[in-house]
């Protein structure tokens, strides 16, 4: 096996296309790209060939603010794979990342190649489960949690719903942050960056699925869902729950009912946060991470 790397953004643009599957909405180079910046990113593509054969790649970039190599388009995208054509290889491509390495959000279907280390807990929900019903997703809650979630949606002011108001996304900067002060994503400009140029991508492309409610003509809670293929991803949101209680949880059901409409089978909550997403009954897997 012979190594090359690659540091053209063209060329790896290439190379990654030839290699992804794209079952995934983070497979697809266009979103991927979102959160690549020129200012502090350069692309280190490891590149594998066998005679004059592709055979693989690991994409990472180097991130100059962190000193350290990671994942092609840093830590906010998730279920991060390796391109080979047998994975038998993985170990040795492994070997040719440099030193101060760090591979987070590693699918755990990679786990069987390699021993990598835990990460964190990503969280979804499998619909088929429920037969893609909310009302039989709703009764798997014990009579309590139902009872208490229908009294606090109940309770709530009257509101209005709107779709794919992209211009509602300063909104749920400012409510995002206001929710999580320092643990908020958007407190991260080139993930803050990175999202609002996948919105208008995913808009162009016809698979944005974002909410805005509001209360008394004012916008009070913002949900960015983007659907692609079986998968609803609920990318992030913001909700002003110190104000109006309850409205975060109107804002989960809502997406969950938009991606059973949508046909989706998974809602994808992702990563972190896992305090509020537990109290949905959500399946979860153990995201990998490689450290060097």
């Amino acid at each position: 096996m012979e190594f090359k790397i690659c540091k053209d953004i063209g060329e790896c643009g290439k190379l990654w296309d030839l290699f992804s599957p794209s079952k995934r909405l983070f497979d697809v180079w266009d979103f991927r790209l979102c959160f690549y910046d020129s200012k502090d990113n350069s692309p280190y593509f490891i590149v594998g060939y066998e005679g004059k054969s592709h055979f693989g790649l690991i994409p990472l970039q180097f991130t100059k603010s962190r000193n350290q190599y990671n994942y092609f388009g840093g830590w906010f995208p998730e279920r991060n794979s390796f391109f080979l054509k047998g994975k038998s290889k993985l170990a040795e491509f492994l070997e040719q990342c440099p030193e101060s390495t760090l591979i987070e959000g590693i699918d755990p279907a990679e786990g069987r190649y390699y021993n990598f280390l835990e990460d964190e807990r990503t969280y979804y929900l499998d619909l088929s489960r429920y037969d893609h019903s909310f009302e039989k997703y709703f009764s798997s809650f014990d009579k309590k949690k139902q009872k208490n979630l229908n009294r606090e949606l109940k309770n709530l002011p009257k509101y209005s719903i709107f779709h794919n108001r992209v211009k509602d996304f300063e909104r749920l900067v400012e409510l995002n942050i206001k929710q999580y002060e320092e643990d908020s994503k958007l407190n991260n400009e080139t993930i803050k960056n990175g999202i609002y140029k996948m919105v208008n991508l995913a808009n162009k492309k016809g698979i944005l699925d974002m909410t805005s409610l509001e209360i008394n003509s004012k916008t009070e809670a913002v949900d960015i869902g983007i659907v692609y293929g079986q998968w609803y991803h609920a990318i992030i949101g913001g909700a002003n729950s110190q104000k109006i209680p309850g409205i975060g949880k109107l804002m989960t059901i809502l997406d969950i009912k938009n991606a059973i409409a949508k046909k989706a089978r998974f809602v994808d909550f992702a990563a972190t946060s896992g305090h509020w997403k537990e109290m949905w009954n959500p399946d979860m897997e153990m995201l990998l991470k490689f450290v060097k």
